[in-house]
């Protein structure tokens, strides 16, 4: 009768994983830089590129109503290389039709929403901006396809609904498509 010493067939088979599942080179990780290219903004006198800017048609039936919402990465190159937490600047832009090319903040209703979010400041994480002044022009795709936005206004930051500080040079544009 042939015996089998366990303790050796155990070692080999220990062996032989190893070998099989030990020898795996995972490719070098690349941290992912999230840029659309679909535009870029100037924020109190820095320019930074937008990792997201989309085009909502809310209303079905009106064709030319437009919701617009972008995002611009704060953060430096060697901030994204070391990972550091999100600073991103957002601005969403409603319009119930888009009957002008131009719109005054001054004089059309524009509802907007601008907001600096730094996950890394503790004390401020969230702050409130509302334009004060500036224009917001759109070259509308009508039939679909690129639209682009191209905005240059004043903001104020507001804390408790009340505008601090000084005003805010803020201007840009992006490219959304319209499906």
């Amino acid at each position: 009768m042939t015996r089998f010493n366990t303790a050796a067939f155990a070692g080999i088979a220990l062996a032989l994983l190893t070998l099989v599942t030990g020898c795996y080179q995972a490719t070098e990780f690349i941290n992912p830089a999230y840029d659309c290219a679909c535009g870029e903004v100037e924020f109190n006198g820095s320019t930074f590129s937008l990792k997201m800017a989309e085009a909502v048609i809310p209303d079905s039936t009106d064709e030319l109503s437009r919701t617009y919402h972008m995002v611009a990465d704060m953060r430096t190159p060697e901030d994204i290389d070391a990972h550091a937490a999100a600073h991103d600047l957002t601005f969403y832009m409603a319009f119930e039709s888009l009957d002008d090319v131009v719109y005054y903040i001054q004089q059309d209703s524009v509802t907007h929403l601008i907001q600096e979010i730094n996950h890394g400041d503790d004390q401020f994480p969230v702050r409130d901006y509302l334009c004060t002044a500036g224009s917001i022009v759109i070259d509308p795709a009508y039939a679909g396809g690129a639209e682009t936005v191209t905005f240059d206004v004043e903001v104020r930051e507001q804390v408790n609904g009340s505008s601090v500080g000084f005003p805010i040079s803020y201007s840009g544009s992006f490219t959304a498509i319209i499906e």
